[in-house]
């Protein structure tokens, strides 16, 4: 952990001071007031800096070689944008591409982006080769998170459909990143069961209902249609 003190006018000022000069975001750090200062009072008093201690981790890693890496694979792609890269911690690297073809590099459902994402980590691991393992996201002007909001609705309306109807639902083809949203997203919801099902890249999530005619009731199939052996059984 390192600290270092900086002074301005006012908290804010000394804030903005700091994050700029360690190329930091105030979630990177901790912040201490010691001395608020003084400001005059109509003209008169003595003045005095409003003085921070800044908590931080170090940054080992070197952001300016990651955006390089992304910077570069645009340029041969005709790709005009602004990379930018922080550290959000020692194994995770976030990386937010703005451009105006956002549409060409996300592609169909996040294809292309999870595809570039998947290029730079790789390229990233042999430039540097050391044995750090380092997790990049790859983002293109927050498209993630609006995506990940997508995935939740999708999620619920999926248990409420097999909630509703006691019938398997399977979702569309994903990313293990995206199936794992749809997991999480209803790992607390006792009525219903979540199971990747199938190979790369047609690997899914089905979500089957846990109430009587649900995922272990014999009448249906996988596929949520009635199971006919049950019938000619009987």
């Amino acid at each position: 952990m390192l600290v270092k003190e900086f002074s301005g006018k006012s908290e804010k000022e000394a804030v903005s001071k700091a994050l700029e000069e360690l190329n930091l975001t105030e979630d990177q750090v901790r912040i201490e007031v010691i001395d608020r200062g003084k400001q005059k009072i109509l003209g008169f008093g003595e003045e005095s800096p409003t003085i921070i201690r800044v908590y931080y981790e170090e940054i080992s890693t070197n952001l300016g070689e990651f955006q390089s890496i992304v910077s570069n694979i645009l340029k041969y792609m005709g790709v005009e944008a602004e990379v930018t890269a922080k550290e959000e911690s020692e194994k995770r690297i976030y990386i937010n591409i703005s451009t105006e073809d956002s549409g060409v590099l996300i592609g169909k459902k996040g294809a292309t982006l999870e595809a570039l994402q998947f290029i730079i980590s790789l390229i990233a691991s042999k430039k540097f080769n050391d044995d750090t393992e380092r997790h990049i996201i790859l983002d293109v002007d927050g498209y993630r998170e609006r995506r990940e909001e997508t995935l939740k609705h999708i999620a619920r309306q999926a248990a409420q459909q097999a909630k509703k109807t006691r019938r398997v639902v399977a979702l569309d083809p994903m990313s293990p990143y995206e199936r794992r949203i749809i997991h999480l997203e209803l790992q607390n919801d006792n009525d219903v069961e979540t199971k990747s099902d199938g190979e790369p890249p047609y690997r899914s999530v089905k979500v089957y209902s846990k109430r009587k005619g649900g995922y272990n009731n014999k009448r249906y199939n996988d596929r949520g249609g009635y199971n006919k052996s049950y019938y000619r059984n009987r």
